[in-house]
């Protein structure tokens, strides 16, 4: 039977054979770095899997890309461009996202932000969403279908001045005559 100082010596020689086991180890992988063209097995494997990993997800969009359609009496239409901004929409404040099927000029980004100019005269073809406090709007360019939601769109977050999201509807309150299911990222306009 083991009395108590046994006991005890058998735990301090069990934790000098750990340390120096430790120790050892930390030697050799020590010596090993520090030989030129020498690597340990973890060196290698963390750089397989940064090589590995891809920069971006597969078919992320990209600042400025809208993905998706929407349908207005009919028409389908393909949205490519993604562009924010921020103006008043029924008396406060909002985020004004637009979706379209044409690249809007620079130049002429804020007035369209603002007022639609080139949405309401048909050059460009997409969907205007206002993000207010309390859910959003949107409106079909052609069509001037609109409807208002609550709570705010799918996966929606402002993050250093760009804003994600998606949206869908089947057009339940319209029997399918205005659809969209969309995604988009785009930079906040100043």
């Amino acid at each position: 039977m083991f009395q108590p100082t046994n006991i005890i010596r058998l735990l301090l020689v069990a934790g000098l054979l750990m340390a120096w086991s430790c120790t050892a180890k930390r030697s050799t992988q020590s010596n090993a770095n520090s030989q030129p063209g020498a690597t340990t097995r973890q060196t290698e494997t963390a750089k397989s899997i940064e090589t590995a990993k891809p920069q971006t997800e597969p078919g992320a969009l990209k600042v400025g890309e809208a993905s998706g359609s929407y349908t207005a009496k009919g028409e389908t239409v393909t949205l490519k461009y993604a562009y924010a901004g921020r103006a008043q929409r029924f008396g406060e404040e909002s985020v004004v996202i637009l979706l379209t099927d044409k690249e809007i000029p620079p130049e002429a980004l804020a007035e369209e932000i603002k007022d639609q100019t080139m949405l309401l005269d048909g050059k460009i073809r997409g969907l205007e969403y206002a993000i207010m406090k309390d859910g959003y709007w949107v409106r079909y360019h052609p069509g001037q279908y609109q409807e208002s939601k609550s709570p705010s769109l799918k996966d929606y977050v402002i993050e250093n001045d760009i804003v994600k999201g998606s949206d869908e509807d089947k057009g339940g309150l319209t029997d399918g005559k205005y659809a969209r299911s969309v995604k988009f990222v785009a930079a906040i306009s100043k």
